[in-house]
């Protein structure tokens, strides 16, 4: 995982280089070589392998920064989202993180709730993009796919800016079951 602040220049264009050069390092050519697709509301990918594993990518934006992610042989999620208080973050952690989380939240005073919730929303974002899935509503079926064993996630606060960041980072457990094969 990289972190990159914007600095100079829109954060989607500095991150989007940075990918490239990283992706160029690793792949042994030029960064305009580098067989990467950026389609407009699509995840991003790479046509290639490293050392015969399949590469997944991850990008996410908050603050003013990007988080950008890369793995060999099974698919990764990331999610970045700046700590910032939330009013209605009971209805928002009901619709898509479940009643539990909700209770759970509940209890918390209100600075922990804004740190909980935003921790909470990062892991569910990460799950999600890891299985190639968009934001919705949570449900029992969702939630036990989202959850389930061979997913394995981190998730922590980097104070990194004036309210601070909570990332997540979502990782298949084996090649096979999450999608990323080995190249030929």
């Amino acid at each position: 995982m990289w972190f990159c602040p914007a600095g100079n220049g829109p954060v989607r264009e500095v991150a989007r280089a940075l990918l490239r050069d990283i992706l160029a390092n690793y792949l042994g050519t030029r960064p305009d070589h580098v067989p990467l697709r950026l389609e407009p509301g699509q995840a991003p990918s790479v046509a290639a392998s490293w050392r015969g594993l399949g590469l997944s990518v991850s990008m996410s934006y908050a603050g003013g920064a990007a988080l950008i992610g890369l793995c060999a042989g099974a698919r990764i999620g990331l999610d970045l989202v700046e700590i910032v208080p939330m009013p209605d973050w009971d209805r928002v952690a009901r619709l898509y993180l479940g009643p539990d989380a909700a209770l759970r939240l509940a209890r918390m005073n209100r600075a922990d709730r804004e740190k909980g919730f935003v921790l909470a929303w990062a892991e569910m974002e990460a799950r999600s993009k890891c299985l190639g899935q968009g934001l919705q509503e949570w449900s029992p079926t969702r939630q036990q796919h989202l959850y389930s064993a061979w997913i394995q996630t981190v998730a922590f606060e980097l104070p990194a800016s004036r309210t601070g960041f909570a990332l997540a980072a979502a990782a298949a457990k084996w090649a096979a079951e999450a999608g990323v094969s080995r190249a030929a």
